[in-house]
């Protein structure tokens, strides 16, 4: 077998920390992206829950108006 030189130990030295680092950068890479996705889920749930919130106080409001009205009809009445 014939003898590395020693550019080719180096080389290899240097080819294996270049695929170490490729390696990292892919696991943080995908990391990212699930950090990255699971952030989007929430922050829907978050939209929906306050979009369902608003519309239940758009409700309340709507029934507190109508109650409102009743109530100054029926003062208007009285008053006659």
């Amino acid at each position: 077998m014939a003898r590395k030189t020693r550019l080719t130990r180096t080389a290899e030295t240097i080819g294996a920390a270049a695929g170490r680092a490729r390696r990292r950068a892919r696991k943080a890479g995908a990391a990212a992206r699930v950090a990255a996705k699971e952030l989007r889920r929430l922050r829907s749930k978050a939209q929906k829950s306050a979009a369902k919130e608003l519309s239940q106080l758009r409700k309340r409001i709507d029934r507190l108006k109508r109650d409102v009205e009743k109530a100054s009809r029926r003062i208007r009445r009285r008053l006659r």
